[in-house]
């Protein structure tokens, strides 16, 4: 018998941001109670915040297909980071670019925002809430 040579390794460890994620939706269920706010409308704003400054870091306008393009690209951790600061410093929040917008919809808008995004593929709701002027995304 020859010798017996060990060929296994530990696998890679491969980070997809789930821990970043869900401490993000966390930090926005906490932010939730304390400003009596939905914790998706919270998510949300992050998520739209993050971009913001995302497109500003590149040097890239802030166009609905722009902010499209980046909301897949900005990592968990960011908007974790966005959550926390708004949960330590509220009124810092408050100042960065695009904060609140999504909690200044109306009660129907996000009834109807949530409607859709059951019903849409993410391409779809890509198309409806990113389109320019002319209709394409």
């Amino acid at each position: 018998m020859g010798e017996r040579r060990e060929t296994s390794k530990s696998p890679p460890i491969i980070f997809d941001g789930f821990t970043e994620y869900h401490e993000a939706r966390q930090f926005a269920a906490e932010i939730g109670k304390r400003d009596n706010l939905h914790e998706d409308v919270i998510f949300s704003d992050a998520m739209h915040v993050a971009a913001t400054l995302a497109l500003e870091e590149r040097g890239m306008s802030y166009t609905m297909p722009n902010v499209a393009w980046m909301y897949r690209r900005v990592p968990p951790k960011e908007v974790r980071d966005i959550l926390e600061l708004r949960w330590n410093h509220p009124d810092d929040y408050k100042c960065l670019p695009m904060a609140g917008t999504t909690e200044r919809l109306s009660s129907a808008e996000m009834d109807a925002a949530a409607e859709l995004a059951k019903k849409l593929a993410p391409e779809q709701l890509d198309a409806l809430l990113f389109c320019d002027p002319a209709g394409s995304a």
